[in-house]
Formats: C-alpha cells, sequence, structure tokens
C-alpha cells in the first residue's frame, strides 16, 4: 500500500510538471517587471511597459528551442537572442550563446490564470526579480 501511495504521489506530480510545460509554447508578452524585496515590491518600467516602449518576448517552441526579443537591456536596441529551454518540476532551464560563451539561465516559472510568471533570486537573497508574461 505505501508503494502505491508513493507511485500514485511520483505520477500526479509528473503529471502536473508535464501539464504546465504543455502550457509554455507559444509567444509571451512582458506585462510587469517588478523586484521583490525585503522592503517590499517596486514596478519598474510600468509605465514604459504599458506603452509599449519597453518589450520583452519570448517564444517557446515545442521542440524546446526559444527566441527572445528584448529592448530592456539598456542598450537602446532591441536584442534577439536564440537557446533551448527545458523544465523540471517548476525550474524553467534557459540556454543561450552570447559572445561564443554559453550561459545557462534557471527561473522559477508558475502561472496564475492565464499569466506565466518568471522569477530569480539574486545568489545572496536580498533580492527577487519577476516578470510577469501574458500569452499573445
Amino acid at each position: 500500500m505505501k508503494r502505491f501511495i508513493t507511485l500514485f504521489i511520483f505520477a500526479g506530480t509528473a503529471f502536473l510538471s508535464q501539464a504546465q510545460e504543455k502550457g509554455l509554447p507559444g509567444t509571451w508578452n512582458i506585462i510587469e517587471c517588478a523586484y521583490i524585496t525585503s522592503n517590499g515590491t517596486e514596478k519598474v518600467m510600468d509605465e514604459q511597459i504599458k506603452a509599449g516602449t519597453a518589450v520583452t518576448d519570448y517564444i517557446f517552441m515545442e521542440d524546446g528551442k526559444y527566441k527572445m526579443s528584448s529592448n530592456m537591456s539598456g542598450s537602446g536596441t532591441m536584442d534577439t537572442y536564440e537557446g533551448s529551454w527545458k523544465t523540471s518540476d517548476n525550474d524553467l532551464t534557459m540556454t543561450l550563446t552570447v559572445d561564443n560563451q554559453q550561459m545557462e539561465v534557471v527561473w522559477k516559472y508558475e502561472f496564475r490564470e492565464n499569466v506565466l510568471v518568471l522569477s530569480r533570486t539574486s545568489p545572496d537573497g536580498t533580492i527577487t526579480v519577476a516578470n510577469s508574461f501574458k500569452k499573445k
């Protein structure tokens, strides 16, 4: 019986993870960017995002590849990156190559109704960046 319960829990967890992953493919547009600290939450570039002048779009493809376009790096230009993605539990791992150097970025991801929330906490644990996206 104990073995059956363990298998049931594992299967349920795997099913939920696959269900979340199936919702990821598509085009996602940024709708909110926020910094979260012990002092509270501060929205960043809120007016520019609402006006459409601050843009970050992710296109997650079924084959595990993605494309990101953004003008929020501070360079003043629209930058485009391509790479691969995979999920494990609530982690979204994105791999890309920038200037011939491969980088891996791990986000926590979750769906809140029709919104994709990607968050990362700084190594010292003092600040979390949370970006929210709406599917196009």
